[in-house]
């Protein structure tokens, strides 16, 4: 073999064992996800392997980087829901889809009251 051939041999494996060490769970592939849409396959394709499968959750998690994410099925394995937390930057979007409405809350009192902290 000649060595042109064999440092472009070496430099195929190369690439292709970095493309095989890219960490497929992220924000990035998580958005790519769309509820009601995608299935199993198509997030397991997306992010990788879970961490754990919970039943209809699959959680992934990423101790590293402290961000972790879980995937809510249905019954027919499609996508139901999706929620991403971030513990470095306090971000948490979705929503568990099985869960009650948050409250809305209402006002009972409003009071006003001014000090006046400088004294002429």
């Amino acid at each position: 073999m000649n060595p042109r051939t064999l440092s472009f041999l070496v430099a195929a494996l190369a690439l292709a064992f970095l493309a095989g060490c890219q960490r497929p769970f992220n924000h990035d592939n998580f958005d790519m996800i769309q509820v009601g849409v995608d299935g199993r396959e198509d997030v397991r394709q997306i992010l990788g392997k879970p961490t754990s499968e919970l039943g209809d959750q699959w959680l992934y998690d990423d101790l590293k980087r402290h961000y972790s994410a879980l995937i809510h099925f249905d019954e027919s394995g499609m996508v139901r829901g999706k929620e991403w937390m971030d513990a470095k930057t306090g971000q948490w979007e979705g929503r568990n889809p099985n869960a009650n409405e948050p409250p809305q809350g209402e006002t009972r009192e409003i009071h006003k009251k001014t000090t006046r902290i400088d004294k002429d």
